[in-house]
């Protein structure tokens, strides 16, 4: 097991296509943002409960309703690369889910989390006299869940 500060590098985040999981090429962030949706509830306090405490119904629970996973990376466009901008544009042309797998380098075929996602927007960015990029944003459609895989002997 690892110690110590884990290091943005080691974040995988790519598609599965087949059986074949494959990082998104040339990445060079990610953001994994982990969402709870939640739903507010106000009783209406009873009359002895309300002469008993000044702050009666002033207090609201709440629950979780829903939950969801937002994923968005930035890479470099580079030619010929596997899951660079072209093959994530022709994902995104087809408009359905995709499967999308993130882990730890060195854990991805042991330990990782997957679900199916909806690519929700593409960008690609050209400066002049600079190196050209791309984002993706994704979010999940359906759940997300952690899979552990032992090692077959």
């Amino acid at each position: 097991m690892e110690t110590g500060f884990a290091h943005g590098s080691d974040m995988l985040v790519g598609l599965v296509i087949g059986e074949a999981f494959t990082p998104f090429g040339h990445s060079k962030t990610c953001t994994i943002s982990n969402k709870a949706e939640t739903k507010e509830r106000a009783v209406k306090p009873s009359l002895e409960d309300r002469s008993a405490a000044a702050n009666v119904g002033k207090w609201k629970e709440k629950s979780v309703n829903g939950l969801s996973v937002e994923i968005s990376s930035e890479g470099f466009k580079f030619y010929g690369d596997d899951m660079g901008y072209d093959k994530l544009l022709e994902l995104w042309e087809k408009s359905q889910p995709v499967t999308v797998r993130y882990a730890l380098r060195g854990e991805e075929k042991t330990k990782y989390r997957e679900g199916k996602f909806l690519i929700t927007s593409l960008e690609e960015v050209s400066p002049s006299d600079d190196d050209a990029t791309y984002t993706i944003s994704m979010e999940n459609s359906g759940p997300v869940e952690t899979k552990v895989v032992t090692p077959q002997a």
